[in-house]
């Protein structure tokens, strides 16, 4: 009984990191061309668009550090300031949305069926607690 449990654990344990592994995500420009075998011409129009959404994602998170530095500093941003950042947050959302239907624009019927198991980033709404600080 105790050989069988350790060997669960054990098969658990190779098996985990296996199955993360093989998990793409649509940040890996290489990995994701080598995955949909991307001719030249995907592969110019698609990689542009794959720097754009981590522009974005990198623009969400400077945005997000600086608002959370300064709840952290005491300097509580206005309720106007804090809906703008909120409908920021969502606009960008939306910007990655269109740009991953671009990039699907530019796949075959294959590629496309590939495509959807690739992990795609998403910027969900911001919660009241990441808007308006820890409620106290």
């Amino acid at each position: 009984m105790k050989n069988k449990i350790i060997a669960i654990i054990i098969g658990l344990i190779l098996v985990i990191p296996i199955s993360a592994q093989s998990q793409i995500s649509l940040l890996e420009t290489e990995k994701v061309n080598d995955y949909l075998t991307l001719n030249s011409q995907q592969s110019e129009k698609i990689n542009p668009i794959i720097d754009q959404i981590k522009t974005i994602l990198e623009e969400d998170k400077k945005i997000l550090a600086d608002l959370k530095e300064r709840f952290n500093r005491g300097d509580e941003p206005g309720f106007f300031e804090k809906i703008g950042v909120k409908r920021g947050r969502d606009s960008r959302s939306g910007d990655i949305e269109d740009l991953i239907d671009d990039i699907e624009d530019h796949l075959n019927n294959e590629q496309k069926i590939m495509f959807k198991k690739i992990n795609k980033p998403i910027l969900n709404s911001l919660s009241k607690e990441e808007i308006f600080g820890k409620e106290e």
